[in-house]
């Protein structure tokens, strides 16, 4: 392998670290694993003792790398038009300024190596203006989308909204295990996950791990101020947390709660504001006849199947995704691993589920979607399905940011410890309607 220069070897350093502090999260929590990534296949060790990219495409590298500075904030909409007026006159311009970086060590050190960068490598200028487009019209959608969810509220950025869902029959699971299921009840469920601003609202805290980003914006509550980026999903809570919020959002608007948590004895060191709720004991009940979840009058978590029924259009949609099985088609309605720059964005941004003329956002990816029900092996059929009554943890669906494209499907299933936290991990509320 050809050895690199100086320069080179600081930029590609500097690349691996930007990643691995990008993903920090999840390398803390398992660095040996994240360390074996890292020196896997996908790397090779030049004669310099330096790890680099086996096989690697310096254009893919640079936007990789770029991609990260813009999920930083170090690369906003000036420096992405800077770099597409220079391409489209076929001049690589730097996008970080002389003037930015003598006011700014960090863009000094960014500027610097990209300018070497650019210098001792041959790069495809039109790959580059291409994602540069993409990059800024992405950035452009979402703002334009989140501007119009706020109109007429003043309150609230993306306000909780509810559309209703129709009862009926589906086929529920993948190609190895299917079951039928009829849900004979009609239900309410959100346009979006809840959001930061939409949980701050109730609990008073921001539990999130993405609290800071192209979108944050400080609010007092109680006088105490609290940092957020308010129209990203919320992340970061337990499941006895989200169960929580689901009784006190009932409260606030007259609704008996559905979940009966007189019996439950908490940790004390856990509270449900700031998403750490935990429970000695799965003693939860419900606020129905015979502890019937489709009965509960309150806000609630949706049970699994309905989860799925959703996910399948309202039963309607049979392929791999509510909108087909074209995976290429997936970065259009879910943010995943390969669209997300590893992190939540603000809901409603991509194209939405209709039913029966309604839209519902980000039921694939963006946040993963804690549900009602225990995890088995495998979901139950029949008519509006319980769940069991012991498991390995809850049920949450939908996928996420962190998730490949490729592993997307309507069926997939995920559960956790209801006391566990996970930074792309949220919320969708429902309710029954009678």
């Amino acid at each position: 392998m050809k050895k690199l220069g100086f320069v080179q070897v600081i930029f590609l350093l500097n690349f691996i670290v930007g990643t691995f502090l990008s993903t920090a999260p999840i390398a803390l929590a398992s660095p040996r694993k994240f360390c074996s990534e890292i020196l896997s296949g996908n790397w090779q060790k030049t004669e310099a003792g330096i790890f680099v990219k086996a096989n690697s495409d310096p254009t893919s590298d640079l936007i990789s790398y770029f991609n990260q500075l813009v999920d930083r904030q170090m690369i906003g909409d000036l420096e992405l038009s800077r770099l597409i007026e220079g391409l489209k006159n076929n001049q690589l311009k730097n996008p970080i300024s002389k003037e930015q970086a003598k006011i700014d060590s960090a863009l000094q050190i960014q500027r610097e190596a990209i300018e070497e960068y650019f210098e001792t490598t041959v790069l495809d200028k039109t790959k580059i203006l291409d994602w540069a487009k993409n990059a800024l019209q992405e950035k452009n959608h979402v703002r334009v989308k989140r501007d119009e969810t706020r109109i007429g509220t003043t309150d609230i950025y993306q306000k909780i909204e509810l559309h209703p869902v129709p009862d009926g029959t589906f086929l529920m699971g993948d190609d190895s295990y299917k079951v039928e299921v009829r849900l004979t009840n009609p239900f309410e469920a959100m346009s979006t996950p809840v959001t930061q601003k939409q949980w701050v609202e109730i609990m008073g805290e921001n539990p999130s791990h993405f609290v800071k980003g192209e979108h944050t914006i400080t609010i007092f509550v109680n006088g105490k101020p609290v940092l957020m980026q308010p129209d990203n999903p919320v992340e970061n809570i337990t499941w006895w947390s989200a169960v929580v919020f689901a009784n006190k959002l009932s409260e606030k608007h007259g609704l008996p709660p559905a979940y009966d948590l007189s019996g439950v004895k908490f940790k004390e060191t856990t509270r449900a504001e700031d998403g750490t709720l935990n429970a000695e004991s799965e003693e939860v009940k419900i606020f129905a006849p015979d502890n019937n979840i489709y009965q509960a009058q309150g806000y609630r978590l949706p049970t699994e199947a309905e989860q799925e029924y959703l996910l399948r259009a309202a039963g309607k949609a049979n392929g791999k995704y509510y909108f087909g099985d074209d995976v290429e088609e997936l970065k259009n309605h879910a943010w995943h691993l390969e669209n997300s720059s590893q992190s939540t964005h603000p809901v409603a941004g991509l194209k939405p589920l209709i039913i029966d003329g309604k839209e519902f956002f980000d039921l694939l990816g963006n946040v993963w979607e804690w549900g009602q029900d225990n995890y088995n092996d495998n979901p139950k059929g029949g008519e509006n399905p319980l769940g069991f009554s012991s498991s390995f943890g809850r049920v949450f669906r939908g996928s996420s940011w962190r998730e490949k494209a490729k592993y997307f499907h309507s069926a997939l299933r995920n559960c956790h410890s209801p006391a566990c936290r996970r930074i792309n991990v949220g919320l969708r509320l429902v309710r029954s309607m009678k």
